[in-house]
């Protein structure tokens, strides 16, 4: 609650965000029954993805909060890439009850070994620096494997897009068997 709650949150407009991003995230990740033919039930699920980086050096305090709580909400992981501000947000939400062991603070210099771990899940650029910008999008083109996605400042704005954090599973049933 020390981060959800504006109160306690120095921040209003980053408790604002996290706020909204909150009340909608049970609705928004729930299991959404798809219309489908007759004898035939559809459901989409969304599931973690795992780690995100999420580049927020220099990036607005509010847009880092805003994007760390999308991606926990959708049950994945932090590498948050700012050293400073990073620790402060990281501890804000310890103290709000989030595991320790899903934030972890990354230095800038670490970036392109970041992109480049296979384990990765997606990539969160918050900070207007274009070349910056650029050079992760070089780096994930680069990479072999799956495509992973690259979302900016303003889809973590948007409470409604907190999918943008998750995987989409459709589970189908042939019920007239």
């Amino acid at each position: 609650d020390a981060v959800i709650d504006g109160s306690s949150c120095r921040n209003e407009p980053a408790a604002a965000l996290l706020r909204r991003h909150a009340e909608q995230a049970l609705g928004l990740l729930a299991d959404q029954v798809l219309p489908g033919p007759t004898g035939e039930s559809n459901t989409l699920r969304l599931h973690a993805r795992g780690v995100f980086a999420i580049l927020a050096q220099g990036a607005d305090a509010a847009d880092a909060a805003a994007a760390t709580a999308a991606a926990l909400l959708a049950g994945n992981g932090v590498a948050l890439v700012e050293p400073i501000a990073g620790k402060a947000l990281r501890a804000a939400f310890i103290e709000s009850g989030v595991p320790g062991d899903v934030i972890e603070v990354v230095a800038p210099a670490a970036t392109g070994g970041l992109v480049a771990q296979p384990s990765l899940a997606g990539v969160c650029a918050l900070a207007g620096d274009v070349q910056a910008t650029r050079a992760v999008v070089r780096a994930l083109a680069e990479r072999t494997g799956a495509i992973l996605p690259l979302i900016l400042a303003s889809e973590v704005r948007r409470a409604g897009m907190l999918w943008r954090f998750c995987a989409e599973q459709t589970l189908t049933i042939n019920t007239a068997a």
